[in-house]
């Protein structure tokens, strides 16, 4: 070290100051010191100045400098410290070593002339702290930094040890899944998220019992889809990055798996390749329609004016009858179909829509009756207006309830509410207690001319679906077979339009 040493000593007993002193002078123009004999004078030059080294006495006039020292450290005076000691006293040296001093010398010859050097190694040792502390401080920051950005990420992210017990579960995780930490740290997953589904959790399971034997081999898996199911009961698609997690010796002793949640690209997706074959089969179906029209036409006024003849049999007639219901069902197929592939045009205007179910269930209501099926309707709060054509969504409601009322021939209970979710928009659910959709007909029930009903075209759910798409509204099914269907309809909202019902939720039993 060449550079100039700045000293300020604290001490009283001149023959050891005079000692040291001797021992500086070999290199003047290294040293610079001060003198002292009091803490009060010392902390004040400290205050005032700037010094490489503090040699500290216990004994100065005001005190003693342990006690002197313990203030400097509750003041934050911060300074690297050689602590003079009488001969022979380890005890009080041991105590100035916890308050911080860097090393300590007694009051001797041999001491005084080991001076620079003990200097020396305290200023490169004091240096030497800092830059660890230096370090310690960036590395904590970065730890800290780099936990934050994990814990905060949007994405699920957790860790398993070899067991598939949860060791890790970030705030991503809460959010997607619904689980707080503390409710999955120590237990298996496969407990709380796989889909309750018996079959589906069996597949689910095979699955990753394969995925572990190759992350057991040191492969990483990318973006592999699973169904998976939140606290609150729903089903959701996620894409699941899996890495194998090593310790210090190189052993895999867990995963680390990165979960997105990607149910609404799945549900936009087969929106989109369901509406590009709705499109194709439109264009299909009008052709046809129109070309069974015409014929049908003249089918129906030929048995018509058969109908007229006055000479007819009993039998005749009743065969020229069923002839005209059949020729009638057709055309209604034939109107189906038409609508299908060109919907009449759309009539928009501000609607109330809590009226606009209630007027739905109204025209239903023998058949609800007749079924012996229970209707409650929740209106939610604060519903605005919607731009709609009150005709084609009515028409949506309709084909909706009377698919509830067909699920449930023994009798059931139809529950419909409205309500205005997290993004604003108008939710319209009606849940039924019903026989349920399979699963595997839970993707085709949209599809033109699918069903599983003996009457009926297949076109009602297709139709709605178009109407909602034309509105810019989205419909979502949730079913399970042997307890029933819930469809939910989120209609987009204009901000200008006013509140309705703002007295707050209703819930009204509508049986008459």
């Amino acid at each position: 070290m060449n550079s100039i040493i700045r000293i300020l000593i604290a001490e009283c007993n001149i023959d050891f100051l005079n000692m040291i002193e001797n021992t500086l002078r070999i290199e003047p123009n290294r040293f610079i010191i001060e003198k002292v004999d009091s803490g009060v004078e010392c902390m004040k030059r400290l205050k005032e100045k700037r010094f490489d080294l503090l040699l500290m006495g216990n004994l100065l006039i005001d005190g003693n400098g342990l006690d002197w020292l313990r203030r400097f450290n509750a003041m934050g005076i911060s300074i690297p410290t050689i602590f003079i000691t009488e001969k022979g006293d380890s005890k009080l040296a041991l105590e100035a070593m916890k308050e911080g001093v860097f090393d300590y010398i007694n009051r001797s010859a041999e001491c005084a002339k080991a001076l620079p050097f003990v200097v020396n190694r305290a200023i490169e040792g004091y240096h030497l702290m800092l830059e660890k502390v230096r370090l310690q401080k960036e590395l904590i920051e970065a730890k800290n930094f780099l936990e934050s950005i994990v814990e905060n990420e949007g994405d699920a992210i957790s860790v398993v040890d070899l067991e598939g017990k949860v060791i890790y579960w970030n705030k991503g995780a809460e959010r997607i899944y619904g689980f707080k930490k503390e409710e999955v740290l120590g237990k298996n997953l496969s407990q709380f998220i796989y889909p309750e589904d018996e079959r589906v959790k069996m597949e689910e399971e095979r699955l990753m019992n394969q995925l572990i034997s190759k992350l057991l081999n040191g492969d990483v898996i990318s973006n592999h889809e699973a169904r998976r199911r939140t606290k609150d009961g729903r089903e959701i698609i996620i894409s699941m990055t899996i890495s194998p997690l090593r310790n210090a010796q190189g052993e895999i002793i867990g995963f680390s798996k990165i979960c997105k949640d990607i149910t609404e690209i799945k549900k936009t997706e087969e929106r989109l390749i369901l509406t590009e074959r709705l499109s194709s089969l439109g264009e299909l179906t009008a052709g046809v329609a129109h070309e069974l029209r015409n014929p049908l036409a003249g089918i129906k006024i030929n048995t018509q004016i058969l109908l007229r003849n006055k000479d007819l049999s009993e039998t005749e007639k009743k065969l020229l009858k069923s002839t005209e219901e059949g020729i009638e069902k057709i055309q209604k197929i034939v109107d189906d179909m038409l609508n299908f592939a060109k919907p009449r045009p759309t009539h928009f205007e501000n609607v109330d829509i809590n009226e606009l179910i209630e007027r739905s269930l109204e025209i239903l209501q023998t058949k609800l009756k007749k079924a012996n099926i229970s209707t409650f309707f929740e209106k939610g709060m604060k519903i605005p207006e919607l731009k709609v054509d009150p005709h084609q969504i009515q028409q949506v409601f309709i084909n909706l309830i009377l698919n509830s009322i067909q699920a449930m021939q023994n009798g059931g209970t139809l529950s419909l509410k409205t309500f205005l979710d997290k993004d604003g928009k108008v939710g319209v659910e009606i849940r039924d207690t019903g026989i349920g959709i399979p699963r595997e007909n839970l993707k085709k029930i949209f599809d033109p001319f699918f069903t599983t009903k003996s009457e009926g075209t297949g076109l009602g759910l297709s139709i709605s679906l178009k109407i909602l798409e034309n509105h810019e509204a989205t419909i979502d099914v949730m079913s399970k077979e042997g307890e029933g269907s819930t469809f939910i309809i989120y209609f987009p909202v204009q901000k200008t339009l006013k509140s309705i019902g703002e007295e707050g939720n209703e819930i009204q039993d509508i049986n008459h």
